[in-house]
């Protein structure tokens, strides 16, 4: 059996799954590169960001588009301006946070692809009214993302 082959594809501004509860857009999942990466837009409010955590599963590639982000580490802080790029590899503790009084816009890539099934769970379960720690650790755990706050 082949693997489905993945096809060139433009992805227009504006265009792609908006996960309005997370603030995620899908832009190209999993299945369109067939496994290789996922790729996102993610926007942060002003003064806001992640808690702690880890991604098991991926590598995650930041690009800046609109802002500036600060990205936590162990004993370390990593900052990117708009253009700028931050790697992250799996197994590396660290937290977002857009430092800025004006909304953050990022590109992420998820390397290998996967991550938005991990989105689309959480996005899935704060439509239907879902508020405990406990299920979102769940979700979490199935998707290889470690929480340390």
């Amino acid at each position: 059996m082949s693997a489905i082959q993945p096809q060139p594809i433009s992805i227009a501004p504006g265009v792609g799954r908006l996960l309005k509860h997370l603030g995620v857009t899908h832009k190209l999942t999993s299945v369109q590169t067939s496994g290789a990466y996922y790729l996102c837009e993610a926007v942060f409010g002003p003064e806001s960001g992640s808690p702690l955590h880890i991604h098991h599963f991926e590598d995650e590639v930041i690009y800046v588009l609109e802002g500036a982000i600060d990205v936590r580490l162990d004993n370390e802080k990593l900052q990117a301006p708009v253009g700028g790029i931050i790697h992250l590899p799996k197994n590396i503790p660290h937290a977002l946070y857009n430092p800025l009084k004006i909304p953050l816009k990022i590109m992420v890539y998820a390397i290998p692809g996967g991550l938005e099934n991990y989105f689309d769970e959480m996005e899935t379960a704060l439509e239907g009214g879902v508020s405990d720690n406990e299920t979102f650790n769940e979700i979490s755990i199935r998707y290889g993302i470690e929480w340390l706050e």
